[in-house]
């Protein structure tokens, strides 16, 4: 219940930010969602007092090793922390199948030096630990599933395409409600008709949640394009089946970078 009212609490803050603010707080919330104290305030500036959604990493065991945390390097959030027999595996709940895992080196870090990780995951990028303090803060669990992942689908969609030539991308385009949809996507080659695409990413956990929050909706007075992970390829048929009826299709991520990149000329990066 707790994870429901705090996600309808931030889409009630988001909504009452101006169309910029809410952009700038949608990057926000990818780009800086843990870390000491001083580092947020400073990059969440004016926004910082309205997002009452952080919590001390001190308050969450689940992620401390020897009283240090370590940010995922992809989504920069707390790793959770897991003994398996003698051995310490340290991995991002939601990146982990996408390979972020590490496991404790075995060697003995120096007094006041957070143990080393030791990639195991085909991603695992070098990490540092952070002291597991009170003033090292993290945006609350359920701000980090419905904020931060859906906005770090949006921004790889955003990054996979915006070099592309005749292709323009337009983060939170909506006016005056920036939260009608995440992305627009326009291929304009000279001597061809303009294509759009207006894209709303998803990255949720339940498939048939998110078909009953799409069909609550309104139906939009134009195609709007459910874009979901790569990971999730195996729920694009049963969200096209929930949804049939609507101006609504469904793709992953691949998919729709590829129709992009084809109507403007080409697959090749």
């Amino acid at each position: 219940m707790r994870a429901e009212q705090e996600e309808r609490r931030l889409f009630e803050v988001m909504r009452r930010l101006e169309p910029e603010e809410y952009r700038q707080a949608r990057a926000l919330l990818a780009e800086c969602p843990a870390g000491p104290l001083r580092v947020l305030r400073k990059r969440w500036d004016r926004l910082w007092m309205r997002f009452d959604f952080f919590e001390a990493v001190s308050d969450w065991p689940w992620c401390q090793l020897e009283g240090w945390w370590y940010p995922c390097p992809k989504c920069r959030w707390p790793m959770r922390v897991v003994e398996i027999g003698r051995e310490v595996e340290v991995r991002c709940e939601a990146h982990r199948p996408r390979g972020v895992h590490y496991r404790m080196s075995q060697e003995q870090s120096g007094r006041g030096v957070a143990p080393t990780l030791v990639g195991t995951g085909k991603v695992s990028d070098p990490v540092v630990g952070l002291p597991a303090s009170s003033d090292h803060l993290a945006l609350s669990r359920p701000v980090w599933r419905y904020g931060v992942l859906p906005t770090l689908l949006e921004i790889e969609l955003r990054d996979r395409l915006k070099v592309r030539a005749h292709v323009r991308v337009e983060m939170w385009p909506g006016e005056p409600r920036p939260d009608e949809y995440d992305l627009k996507i326009t291929v304009a080659v000279p001597g061809r008709p303009v294509r759009t695409w207006r894209v709303d990413a998803k990255d949720w956990a339940s498939a048939a949640a998110l078909a009953q929050a799409l069909l609550e909706r309104e139906p939009k007075p134009y195609t709007l394009y459910i874009v979901v992970p790569d990971h999730q390829a195996h729920e694009v048929a049963y969200l096209k089946q929930r949804l049939a009826g609507r101006r609504t299709k469904v793709l992953t991520l691949t998919r729709i970078v590829d129709q992009v990149k084809r109507a403007a000329g080409g697959r090749d990066e």
